[in-house]
């Protein structure tokens, strides 16, 4: 009978210190969470699947094709402007946009605002984005396929999805993946 009684005033003891401290492991899982989701390895599949064939109007009036930029690195990022992770991660995709253009590397947004380019345009022209943007939710729906924004879509030079992340990514989680995709052969004359 004393072990049981032992027991019982263990398991108390756990209580009490699982209802007053409750809120730690809330906390711990909460930065699991926003660690997987901040802080997101990029392990570039060895192979990947094709990329859509995306042409479209941008924003610029220019027409932009993914083909085009065969034998180049692209980065495709689906966003909107009332996106608050969109807007934090907008950023520093221009820093690396500025950084890898002389590397061969492409960034593309396309935009799932509903309202288009009225909505899209006055967004661009104050951040100062340097890269094509495409204002067309269709287009996204069409080649890009998810429900959740900002999604992430790295390309290799061959014209292969090798990583894609639904959630933020920060400049300095992709600046590794670019640097390793800018320095694997070119498409080899496909």
């Amino acid at each position: 009978m004393p072990e049981s009684n032992r027991d019982r005033s263990l398991w108390r003891i756990v209580w009490a210190y699982a209802t007053a401290y409750w809120h730690w492991a809330v906390l711990l899982v909460m930065g699991v969470y926003v660690y997987q989701q901040y802080m997101p390895s990029i392990d570039l599949a060895e192979e990947g699947r094709p990329a859509p064939s995306v042409q479209a109007e941008a924003l610029a009036g220019d027409r932009f094709r993914l083909a085009d930029h065969r034998g180049e690195v692209v980065v495709v990022n689906v966003w909107a402007t009332w996106c608050p992770p969109c807007r934090v991660e907008m950023p520093g995709f221009v820093d690396l946009q500025r950084e890898f253009a002389d590397d061969g590397v492409q960034f593309v947004g396309i935009a799932v605002d509903r309202d288009g380019a009225d909505a899209v345009r006055p967004f661009v022209e104050k951040q100062g984005v340097n890269f094509p943007q495409i204002a067309n939710p269709a287009v996204a729906a069409r080649h890009f396929p998810g429900e959740a924004v900002p999604r992430t879509y790295l390309i290799d030079k061959r014209g292969r999805i090798r990583y894609e992340h639904s959630g933020i990514i920060l400049k300095w989680a992709l600046d590794d993946a670019l640097e390793r995709l800018v320095d694997e052969p070119g498409s080899g004359g496909t």
